[in-house]
């Protein structure tokens, strides 16, 4: 773990110590605010600005807690009282949802403080969280969810209707509607796993900058990932394994093993655009002027958005074979050193 520039003098067991009883406050009012009567509307915006963020806070706080406790396993021992008193203070749904993001909060500050590669803390991070997310999407399955959405559509297209619709035509758009909408159920359940699978890493991601902007605020000393300029990233070589895993997945045309391959599918290939679209970064750098690549990507992105993900993904796919950039070629630098570019740390 790394060196800790906070007064020697403070208890090891500080940190995590503040982390339970912050946290376990935090449940509290947590608990208090989705479990009372709907507010009014004024009080209902202030109580949804609350519980949004506090989750992510709380993975925060307890990735602190890991990189400032002496020992680290101080903050374990810390989440465990949490736990254990909030399992028998408060309601327990309530607990259950938080420890996810308790868990994902001290493998972040593990990952960071044993300066894991990025893409294994993106993991684990995801590991952390995902046992909840499973089990909310037991609670109440996504056919659910969808159903009430389909239910409102459908009520609000029963208002929008002409007063002058005849009874016929008031059942012919209604049902011309509920058809469109069960379409469109449809293809949001198969294609559920992949949304939560790119909502889970970006959350992990905002998770893991957060930790390490707190706890450098706080004077300690950890490195973070040193990040080369956007149009140079390139992602590991897994990626295009897992992007031709699904492909293959979805050839088999099982029920269950196709749709797990499409999502799987979807998000490699979602992944690896980031890269294609790094690639056209680069391109546009050395052909256009700022003022051209200001204008360049302002109507792409209002215009042609699907069209710069499809070729992202295509260039991201031929950049991991080809290395279009010619990243991995090592060249002469300006005072006549062979050296390599800097690569992800």
């Amino acid at each position: 773990m790394p060196r800790t520039r906070l007064p020697r003098s403070w208890p090891g067991y500080l940190p995590s110590m503040l982390a339970a009883s912050v946290t376990l406050v935090l449940t509290a009012v947590y608990a208090a605010a989705a479990g009372g009567s709907e507010p009014p509307g004024a009080l209902r915006v202030m109580v949804m600005l609350f519980l949004i963020p506090l989750p992510i806070g709380l993975s925060v706080i307890w990735g602190s807690a890991v990189l400032t406790s002496r020992p680290f396993l101080a903050a374990v021992v810390g989440a465990g009282v949490w736990f254990a008193l909030s399992w028998f203070l408060l309601p327990r749904d309530v607990v259950w949802q938080l420890a996810g993001n308790v868990a994902a909060g001290l493998v972040a500050g593990s990952a960071l403080g044993l300066r894991w590669r990025l893409d294994a803390a993106l993991a684990v991070v995801v590991a952390a969280l995902l046992p909840v997310i499973l089990w909310a999407v037991i609670q109440v399955p996504i056919q659910e969810q969808l159903q009430v959405v389909s239910q409102e559509m459908l009520n609000l297209l029963k208002e929008s209707l002409p007063e002058g619709a005849t009874e016929d035509q008031r059942i012919e758009a209604v049902e011309e509607g509920r058809r469109d909408l069960e379409e469109i159920s449809s293809q949001v359940v198969r294609t559920y796993p992949f949304v939560i699978g790119l909502g889970l890493l970006g959350q992990a991601g905002i998770i893991l900058v957060l930790v390490l902007f707190s706890v450098r605020r706080l004077g300690l000393a950890v490195q973070g990932w040193k990040l080369p300029p956007f149009s140079r990233w390139r992602l590991p070589f897994y990626l295009v394994w897992l992007l031709v895993l699904g492909v293959g997945m979805m050839l088999t045309r099982a029920p269950y093993v196709a749709t797990a391959g499409l999502n799987l599918t979807l998000l490699a290939a979602g992944i690896l655009s980031v890269q294609g679209i790094a690639v056209q970064v680069h391109v546009t750098n050395l052909m256009l002027s700022k003022m051209g690549r200001i204008v360049y990507w302002v109507v792409m992105g209002t215009f042609f958005v699907l069209l710069i993900l499809i070729s992202g993904i295509v260039l991201g796919l031929v950049d991991q074979w080809v290395d279009l950039r010619r990243l991995k070629v090592r060249h002469d630098d300006e005072d006549g050193n062979v050296g390599d570019p800097d690569d992800i740390e």
